[in-house]
């Protein structure tokens, strides 16, 4: 059987270039040879449209620019998604055999993928949400074995140290884990937690400033630093790092416990009352949730979403393995099991696209954008698969989406200036879009669009000063010099 290797997602490709947007004139006479080479030139290099005269949406927007497609044009014969009804456990019984099922599934991959990594690091994940931390530790070293490398591997073992109160070890588990994978998010909070139990304060502090750097939000790391600060007395330090952590997280209520003691110390009684007020209505809040509700219930619903990870993972790699009808059932119990997991939607819509259903892939960029409505890639991904359907006026409510979400970034406008070229519409606000993208970014593909745009408004000096600086910034391009020459041509 085949072995693959596999990213933890799909990611929607892209590049940020399209060909441009341009209609040529009809030679003034027959016997004009420049004119008619111009024409040539035109028609032999951009393929533009016969009765629309501008390029066609597939042209305009580069594979590379737009979802990734199967080879094979899209299914003629898609259905509509019908995914599980979301039910919660209520009983030990169905956790039980909820947890039966996983683990049939995960030694079902076993035998599928025998000696493959992913179905060993899968394994050892469901024996440790399912309570044997030693099954677990077994199974990852086998992976380790097999890829050294695993970041997430060394992750969930440091991870499990720090449960059993193995502080150095954890840490050591962890500085591998980042040796591999610099960036990854909350190994330097989880370093930093275990030193501070340790008592080498200096040393923590150094590492949660290195995760605030690579996570702006993580609200633990600020929190901890504020405790740091606090321990040594330096008000003022741990008072900015709790208000941080209250910002990103109002719900946080023992900041605002560390709020009140600090404002004790510098002698502000009044706040010191209105945080610690706060901190009470918090708690108060949080035991009135527990009460009346079975102490079981967060491990019903951890078991629900744990077991949901198990099938995404099971789903993607028999989806890598070409065998899509499985791995299509798989992500869609995923859903029943943990409607609010945008990953097992994200990877339906990476299966449908692969199988050419656009509409189907569609469908479930929707359902990602509902989970995360402050999410702009939803909205660049739903904007891009409806221009591939020619669902226009849904892609333009996207691409404003994304311009509302990032308006300090120039992706928004870009992509609805050129959606608004590619269909020939609206071109004088495709021209101040693509104006506002330089302004934002003045990067080679905003001027090139600058130029498109400039072309289709008939101004032919604006657009050879946009596509000269296009080719300044990234010369060689075949695009942009093709652009160039021809409005060379024309002017």
């Amino acid at each position: 059987m085949t072995k693959r290797k596999k990213s933890s997602r799909r990611r929607i490709k892209r590049s940020g270039r399209s060909q441009p947007s341009v209609r040529p004139r009809k030679a003034a006479s027959a016997s004009s040879a420049r004119r008619r080479a111009i024409w040539v030139l035109v028609v032999a290099v951009f393929v533009c449209a016969g009765t629309a005269g501008f390029f066609s949406l597939r042209f305009l927007w580069r594979t590379d620019e737009k979802p990734q497609t199967a080879e094979q044009p899209p299914s003629q014969a898609e259905n509509q998604v019908l995914l599980p009804v979301h039910k919660p456990l209520n009983t030990e019984q169905e956790v039980f055999a909820l947890k039966k099922d996983e683990l049939e599934l995960a030694e079902k991959l076993m035998r599928d993928f025998p000696g493959n990594e992913d179905s060993l690091t899968l394994m050892g994940n469901v024996q440790h949400r399912h309570g044997d931390p030693v099954e677990a530790v077994k199974f990852w070293e086998k992976a380790l074995a097999i890829n050294p490398n695993r970041a997430d591997v060394y992750d969930s073992m440091g991870w499990l140290s720090i449960k059993k109160g193995e502080f150095e070890q954890a840490i050591a588990l962890y500085r591998k884990a980042l040796e591999r994978q610099p960036k990854l998010p909350n190994a330097h909070s989880n370093i930093g937690h275990a030193l501070m139990i340790l008592g080498r304060q200096d040393e923590a502090m150094e590492e949660l400033e290195k995760e605030i750097q690579i996570s702006a939000n993580s609200s633990f790391a600020y929190f901890l630093l504020g405790q740091a600060y606090l321990q040594r007395s330096e008000y003022e330090k741990a008072k900015q790092y709790y208000e941080t952590v209250i910002k990103l997280d109002p719900q946080y209520a023992n900041a605002y416990y560390g709020l009140a003691t600090i404002c004790t110390h510098l002698g502000d009684s009044e706040k010191a009352k209105v945080y610690a007020e706060q901190f009470r209505k918090l708690k108060a809040e949080q035991r009135k949730d527990l009460k009346g509700r079975k102490l079981v219930y967060d491990d019903f619903v951890e078991t629900q979403k744990g077991a949901a990870l198990t099938y995404i993972a099971a789903g993607r790699m028999y989806q890598y393995d070409g065998k899509w009808q499985e791995a299509e059932e798989l992500l869609k119990r995923a859903a029943g099991l943990d409607p609010e997991n945008a990953e097992c939607f994200l990877q339906l819509a990476s299966l449908y696209q692969e199988q050419g259903q656009l509409s189907n892939a569609l469908t479930m960029h929707r359902k990602i954008s509902e989970i995360q409505p402050g999410n702009p890639m939803c909205y660049v991904n739903i904007g891009m698969f409806s221009v591939q359907l020619n669902q226009f006026d849904e892609a333009e409510e996207a691409f404003r989406k994304v311009i509302t979400l990032t308006p300090q970034r120039s992706n928004g406008y870009r992509y609805l200036a050129r959606l608004y070229l590619s269909t020939n519409s609206k071109l004088a606000e495709a021209r101040r879009l693509a104006e506002k993208a330089v302004a934002l970014e003045a990067i080679a593909v905003n001027y090139f669009l600058l130029s498109s745009a400039c072309y289709k408004n008939g101004d032919m000096a604006n657009a050879l000063s946009a596509i000269k600086r296009a080719v300044e910034l990234e010369p060689g391009n075949p695009e942009y010099m093709r652009l160039h020459e021809l409005i060379q041509l024309r002017n």
